[in-house]
Protein backbone atom coordinates (compact mmCIF):
# COMPACT_ATOMS: atom_id res chain seq x y z
CA UNK A 1 0.00 0.00 0.00
CA UNK A 2 2.76 2.69 0.40
CA UNK A 3 4.80 1.44 -2.10
CA UNK A 4 1.80 2.36 -4.44
CA UNK A 5 1.11 5.67 -2.90
CA UNK A 6 4.78 6.69 -3.49
CA UNK A 7 4.62 5.79 -7.35
CA UNK A 8 1.59 7.78 -6.89
CA UNK A 9 2.82 11.16 -5.33
CA UNK A 10 5.90 10.45 -7.28
CA UNK A 11 3.75 10.23 -10.82
CA UNK A 12 1.50 13.15 -9.80
CA UNK A 13 4.51 15.38 -8.90
CA UNK A 14 5.73 14.98 -12.23
CA UNK A 15 2.69 15.40 -13.79
CA UNK A 16 2.28 18.54 -11.94
CA UNK A 17 5.88 19.77 -11.82
CA UNK A 18 6.93 19.75 -9.02
CA UNK A 19 9.34 16.72 -9.21
CA UNK A 20 11.02 18.91 -12.60
CA UNK A 21 13.88 20.95 -12.80
CA UNK A 22 12.87 22.37 -16.14
CA UNK A 23 11.75 25.54 -14.43
CA UNK A 24 15.06 26.43 -12.60
CA UNK A 25 16.25 29.71 -13.67
CA UNK A 26 20.26 29.13 -14.10
CA UNK A 27 21.21 32.45 -15.17
CA UNK A 28 19.11 34.77 -12.11
CA UNK A 29 20.92 37.78 -12.42
CA UNK A 30 22.46 37.75 -15.91
CA UNK A 31 21.29 41.13 -17.72
CA UNK A 32 19.46 41.39 -20.74
CA UNK A 33 21.67 42.61 -23.87
CA UNK A 34 19.22 44.36 -26.23
CA UNK A 35 19.01 43.05 -29.78
CA UNK A 36 21.90 40.75 -29.50
CA UNK A 37 20.65 38.59 -32.57
CA UNK A 38 21.00 41.57 -34.40
CA UNK A 39 24.65 41.10 -34.28
CA UNK A 40 26.45 39.33 -37.53
CA UNK A 41 28.13 36.62 -35.15
CA UNK A 42 23.80 35.47 -35.25
CA UNK A 43 23.46 35.88 -39.03
CA UNK A 44 23.44 32.06 -39.82
CA UNK A 45 20.74 31.60 -37.13
CA UNK A 46 17.33 29.55 -38.67
CA UNK A 47 14.71 31.75 -37.33
CA UNK A 48 11.15 31.34 -38.14
CA UNK A 49 7.96 33.03 -37.11
CA UNK A 50 6.23 31.44 -34.32
CA UNK A 51 3.04 29.62 -35.62
CA UNK A 52 -0.18 31.67 -35.41
CA UNK A 53 -2.19 29.78 -32.72
CA UNK A 54 -5.14 28.41 -34.08
CA UNK A 55 -7.70 29.58 -31.43
CA UNK A 56 -6.41 33.15 -31.87
CA UNK A 57 -6.95 32.99 -35.67
CA UNK A 58 -10.77 31.67 -34.88
CA UNK A 59 -11.20 34.41 -32.85
CA UNK A 60 -9.66 36.96 -35.24
CA UNK A 61 -7.37 37.88 -32.29
CA UNK A 62 -3.78 40.00 -32.88
CA UNK A 63 -1.35 40.05 -30.37
CA UNK A 64 2.27 39.69 -29.34
CA UNK A 65 4.47 38.27 -26.72
CA UNK A 66 8.13 38.64 -25.97
CA UNK A 67 10.09 35.43 -24.82
CA UNK A 68 13.43 36.02 -22.66
CA UNK A 69 15.92 33.56 -22.90
CA UNK A 70 20.09 32.57 -22.35
CA UNK A 71 21.74 31.76 -25.60
CA UNK A 72 25.05 29.44 -23.82
CA UNK A 73 28.04 28.93 -25.45
CA UNK A 74 27.07 25.51 -26.76
CA UNK A 75 24.10 27.20 -27.84
CA UNK A 76 21.93 25.65 -25.64
CA UNK A 77 18.81 28.13 -24.38
CA UNK A 78 18.12 28.05 -20.67
CA UNK A 79 15.73 30.31 -19.21
CA UNK A 80 12.84 30.66 -21.28
CA UNK A 81 10.27 32.70 -19.67
CA UNK A 82 7.68 35.37 -21.51
CA UNK A 83 8.69 39.02 -20.33
CA UNK A 84 5.10 40.45 -21.91
CA UNK A 85 2.02 38.96 -23.54
CA UNK A 86 -1.42 40.00 -24.48
CA UNK A 87 -2.60 36.23 -24.54
CA UNK A 88 -1.38 33.15 -23.72
CA UNK A 89 -2.00 31.42 -26.73
CA UNK A 90 0.92 33.73 -27.83
CA UNK A 91 3.18 33.25 -24.80
CA UNK A 92 3.08 29.51 -25.58
CA UNK A 93 3.79 29.86 -29.78
CA UNK A 94 6.52 32.22 -29.09
CA UNK A 95 8.72 30.10 -25.92
CA UNK A 96 8.27 27.18 -28.52
CA UNK A 97 9.83 28.62 -31.39
CA UNK A 98 12.48 29.93 -29.65
CA UNK A 99 13.38 26.50 -28.79
CA UNK A 100 12.69 25.47 -32.00
CA UNK A 101 15.07 27.17 -34.04
CA UNK A 102 18.65 26.00 -35.34
CA UNK A 103 21.25 27.03 -32.81
CA UNK A 104 23.01 23.28 -33.00
CA UNK A 105 23.50 24.33 -37.12
CA UNK A 106 25.35 27.12 -35.56
CA UNK A 107 28.84 26.83 -34.71
CA UNK A 108 30.16 26.35 -31.01
CA UNK A 109 31.49 29.30 -29.27
CA UNK A 110 29.77 31.97 -31.27
CA UNK A 111 29.88 33.43 -27.62
CA UNK A 112 32.36 33.18 -24.98
CA UNK A 113 29.92 33.74 -22.20
CA UNK A 114 26.08 33.04 -21.62
CA UNK A 115 23.78 35.99 -22.97
CA UNK A 116 20.49 36.69 -22.07
CA UNK A 117 18.01 38.60 -24.78
CA UNK A 118 14.49 39.19 -26.05
CA UNK A 119 13.13 38.43 -29.26
CA UNK A 120 9.27 40.00 -29.33
CA UNK A 121 7.00 38.26 -31.64
CA UNK A 122 3.91 40.17 -32.78
CA UNK A 123 0.69 38.08 -34.08
CA UNK A 124 -0.65 40.17 -37.12
CA UNK A 125 -3.25 40.06 -39.87
CA UNK A 126 -2.53 41.84 -43.32
CA UNK A 127 -5.46 44.47 -43.86
CA UNK A 128 -6.10 46.47 -46.99
CA UNK A 129 -2.99 44.78 -49.06
CA UNK A 130 -0.72 46.15 -46.29
CA UNK A 131 1.39 43.79 -44.71
CA UNK A 132 1.10 43.94 -41.22
CA UNK A 133 4.60 44.38 -40.59
CA UNK A 134 4.12 48.18 -41.59
CA UNK A 135 1.09 49.26 -39.95
CA UNK A 136 1.33 50.32 -36.25
CA UNK A 137 -0.30 47.77 -33.91
CA UNK A 138 -3.27 48.64 -31.42
CA UNK A 139 -1.04 46.86 -28.93
CA UNK A 140 2.48 47.00 -27.39
CA UNK A 141 5.37 44.29 -26.25
CA UNK A 142 8.81 45.37 -25.08
CA UNK A 143 11.64 44.61 -27.50
CA UNK A 144 13.14 45.58 -30.19
CA UNK A 145 14.16 42.02 -32.39
CA UNK A 146 10.62 41.76 -33.72
CA UNK A 147 9.36 38.59 -35.81
CA UNK A 148 6.19 38.52 -37.02
CA UNK A 149 3.56 35.70 -37.36
CA UNK A 150 1.51 36.75 -40.11
CA UNK A 151 -2.43 35.24 -40.14
CA UNK A 152 -4.93 35.14 -42.88
CA UNK A 153 -8.53 35.88 -42.05
CA UNK A 154 -10.59 33.05 -43.68
CA UNK A 155 -14.25 35.11 -44.52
Amino acid sequence: MIKQFVFTLVGLLAISGCASTKNTVEYPSLAVTDNELAQPKWADLKRFPARYPEQAVVNSLEGCATVEYVITPDNEIKDVAVVESTDRHFSVAAQDVVTNWKWKDLPNNIISEPVKTQTRFDFCFDKAGQACSTMEPEYSCPGEDTIYSRGMMMR
